[in-house]
């Protein structure tokens, strides 16, 4: 993390180029892109390795996802400007377009007790696994806006493939 600091601070303070540090540090210069907006969007300080483990709220998660799924950036970038690694939006959208919204709340963790308690604390563990309604109208514009994207880019394939071979059967659907 401090080779990562090191790095971008070079480019940023015009020490040297991408290719410079790439052939320097014998790392890909896209990698060394992708450290530099994360520092430009976030400071040096996100480049740096966090040790502790965060717990992120069911509504930051939903909206990482739609803007990934919304904008047409990359996993790298959209990691940059949220502060995350690129394998958690990644992770988040695969559990998404799997489960649903449901799919990114909180899973309790641990072996389950013998004896369930009736406490105050099972009661909000309860509840922390509900969506209000504004989150499933949400969840539910963010999967019918990935089914569309889906649909047409299904439809600009079926286009090309029927452009490219005339004698070639298409599905009605796309016609």
């Amino acid at each position: 993390s401090e080779l990562k600091v090191q790095i971008a601070s070079d480019y940023l303070y015009g020490r040297d180029s991408y290719n410079g540090l790439s052939q320097k540090y014998n790392i890909a210069a896209s990698i060394i892109r992708t450290w530099v907006k994360a520092a430009e969007l976030n400071g040096l300080e996100s480049l740096k390795v966090k040790r502790t483990k965060r717990e992120y709220s069911v509504d930051f998660k939903l909206d990482v996802v739609s803007y990934y799924l919304k904008s047409d950036v990359g996993r790298n970038l959209v990691a940059a400007k949220f502060n995350i690694s690129p394998s958690q939006v990644y992770s988040w959208t695969k559990k998404f377009q799997r489960g649903g919204p449901d799919a990114l709340l909180p899973v309790k963790k641990g072996r389950p007790a013998k004896m369930p308690k009736k406490t105050e604390k099972a009661k909000r563990n309860k509840q922390i696994g509900t969506l209000t309604d504004k989150q499933k109208y949400e969840a539910k514009i963010l999967e019918k806006d990935a089914r569309i994207k889906e649909l047409e880019l299904e439809l600009i394939i079926a286009k090309k493939v029927a452009a490219r071979y005339p004698r070639y059967p298409i599905d009605k659907r796309h016609r």
